[in-house]
């Protein structure tokens, strides 16, 4: 029996993709670039506190972040949704949006517990390093290395 392969990603943004001073992190757009480039769903799984619209979690993110690069429906802030990750509602939330089966869905954060709280939904993730030891630049090339060993299983 051959495992799924992922056809979905999500990613969580503070710590993952950008940090607190607007900024990417290294990697993080060629990321993005190269995961769309793969023919890969994307979407975001973050948790944006109190913030009452999208225009203000945008003025927290880089001047050109780019929403568009995500799937609208895939989209998930927690502040829209009224829980908080490491919730798994919002998870389980994620992969009922995708109309997948939850072990396509990756899930991408520098968070722990957020990754284990996929997986406890059936997500498969990645706990991506912080900065200084950032490793965004090749997690692309992990995600194909781990899709290859899953075509040999």
């Amino acid at each position: 029996m051959t495992a799924a392969a992922i056809s979905v990603v999500f990613f969580d943004l503070g710590g993952t993709l950008v940090t607190p001073a607007r900024k990417w992190l290294p990697g993080a757009k060629q990321l993005l670039h190269g995961v769309k480039k793969a023919g890969l769903r994307t979407g975001i799984i973050s948790n944006t506190a109190e913030l009452s619209s999208r225009a203000e979690i945008l003025k927290l993110l880089p001047p050109d972040f780019d929403l568009s690069v995500f799937e609208t429906v895939l989209t998930l802030f927690s502040s829209e949704l009224h829980f908080e990750k490491p919730h798994s509602a919002i998870f389980a939330d994620a992969v009922m949006r995708t109309g997948r089966l939850a072990k396509e869905c990756l899930y991408c954060s520098e968070d722990i517990v957020e990754c284990l709280m996929a997986q406890e939904v059936g997500m498969r993730s990645i706990r991506v390093q912080s900065p200084p030891n950032n490793d965004l630049s090749g997690l692309l090339q992990t995600m194909q290395q781990f899709q290859a060993l899953r075509a040999l299983s």
